[in-house]
């Protein structure tokens, strides 16, 4: 498998066998993703990326 094609596949093959699942590969790649940006960059990325979690961890937990 292609590089290009691994993560999508990977993605998908995790969202079938549980929302959880696909929601931490995608966090992992957006991880890797983040480790090639200025470290101001990959923290402002990284604070959005939590209050954007925030509403739907909320949703979830109560």
């Amino acid at each position: 498998m292609s590089g290009s094609a691994y993560w999508p596949k990977e993605i998908k093959r995790l969202d079938r066998r549980s929302p959880k699942a696909g929601a931490i590969r995608r966090v992992d790649r957006l991880r890797s993703i983040s480790r090639g940006l200025d470290p101001v960059i990959a923290n402002r990325m990284w604070a959005e990326v939590a209050e954007a979690l925030q509403p739907i961890t909320d949703r979830y937990t109560t």
